[in-house]
């Protein structure tokens, strides 16, 4: 989100062109999040379709529950982990951008030769 609105992928590779590092760890975020997708949905429906059949008194695969029960928590792990690579780089880009705006300041305030000082530099 920007101001109110949601961005696309494609816009916020656009807007973090100026942050390498965290450019990089969003399109990884993205792989791993699109990744985890593609093998959790059809995983989970080939856990539910084996879970559906022996719910309704048939004979079950035991192939297919194990490969849709690993499938989808694997890809459950992949999403998520993407979700935090992505909440990761937008943070790394945010505190950059913090960074560089903010105004840094010092307040001195102590004895000097001539007696007691107090300065502020910014």
């Amino acid at each position: 989100m920007q101001n109110g609105t949601k961005l696309n992928p494609e816009q916020v590779r656009a807007l973090m062109t100026d942050n390498s590092e965290a450019l990089a760890q969003y399109n990884s975020g993205r792989s791993l999040f699109i990744t985890g997708q593609v093998i959790a949905i059809p995983s989970a429906f080939m856990l539910g379709y084996d879970l559906g059949a022996r719910l309704g008194g048939g004979e079950g695969n035991g192939t297919v529950l194990a490969v849709g029960a690993v499938g989808t928590a694997v890809g459950l792990i992949l999403g998520f982990s993407g979700e935090s690579k992505i909440k990761s780089s937008v943070s790394l880009y945010n505190s950059s951008k913090v960074n560089k705006d903010a105004i840094s300041y010092q307040v001195n305030f102590g004895l000097t030769q001539t007696g007691i000082g107090f300065s502020v530099i910014f």
